[in-house]
């Protein structure tokens, strides 16, 4: 499990990953606003969160997973044709990946500067609704949650992928691909980038892993243009939630205040019902 404290807009946030004790986390927290991600909510657990209605938002998430149990040849079976015909070309193509982990991070933080640089480019070039959280992300590197991927051609950053983990699990955080204009060739760095993917779930194997999320997408029926991407490296369709508790009175004018917003009230006991 992944268990950290971070401050944002005042608030002091328990952002936690892979939780298998619900009960005992929402008992220890000492946040305004606690903050469980990827959720499977079974019915012992529903009980317990509708408890907390009126500070309690959830939101539902989809997914893909990879069982990183599975011997890598198999998982490569898995991947698009054409995916498994441009990892085998980019092998060709002297490029280099290269993996950091959190002590490493903490020993260069310009690592961490120069991917925020890159991918808040990246999501203007896209015009995509994503952020970067950085307090999240240095919260995570001090706890040792964090996996930094890159790939290189000659001295030439093409991609470059950041993960959560804790001992058995990884999420795929945020990943930027290298496409500005007179950079590197398109073709390549789109090559470059499966072929990190690639490398990454060799590298999660060879730690012990046993999940790969592949971060989220936005549907399993109609998935847009990253969707369609992920769904390229056959990982299996998850569904979880997204489950955020006000934990202090402001925590609790704060979840409020967002459901308002996101036309999330009733959301638990629609939750509840499809169970």
């Amino acid at each position: 499990m992944v268990n950290v404290m971070y401050r944002k807009n005042g608030l002091r946030i328990n952002s936690v990953w892979f939780c298998d004790d619900i009960d005992n986390v929402i008992r220890e927290s000492r946040a305004d606003i606690l903050f469980l991600h990827g959720v499977d909510l079974h019915a012992d657990k529903l009980q317990t969160l509708n408890k907390l209605q009126g500070s309690l938002m959830v939101v539902e998430q989809y997914s893909l997973k990879t069982d990183l149990k599975t011997p890598m040849e198999e998982i490569f079976s898995h991947f698009r044709k054409n995916y498994r015909y441009e990892i085998n070309r980019a092998k060709k193509e002297n490029l280099e990946c290269v993996v950091y982990n959190s002590k490493d991070l903490k020993d260069k933080p310009y690592l961490v500067s120069q991917f925020e640089t890159e991918f808040n480019e990246f999501i203007k070039r896209k015009r995509v609704r994503l952020s970067f959280n950085r307090s999240a992300l240095w919260s995570y590197i001090r706890n040792g949650n964090i996996i930094l991927t890159k790939v290189f051609k000659d001295s030439l950053n093409l991609a470059h992928h950041i993960y959560v983990c804790d001992e058995k699990r990884a999420r795929l955080l945020y990943s930027v691909s290298n496409f500005r204009s007179g950079v590197a060739d398109a073709d390549l760095v789109g090559r470059a980038n499966k072929l990190l993917h690639y490398f990454d779930i060799e590298h999660f194997i060879a730690l012990g892993l046993e999940m790969l999320d592949w971060g989220g997408v936005s549907s399993i029926d109609k998935p847009n243009g990253i969707d369609n991407f992920k769904m390229g490296f056959g990982g299996e369709p998850i569904t979880y939630y997204n489950v955020i508790i006000g934990k202090t009175v402001v925590g609790m004018v704060a979840i409020q205040l967002a459901k308002l917003k996101s036309g999330l009230i009733h959301h638990v006991s629609k939750v509840r019902e499809r169970k």
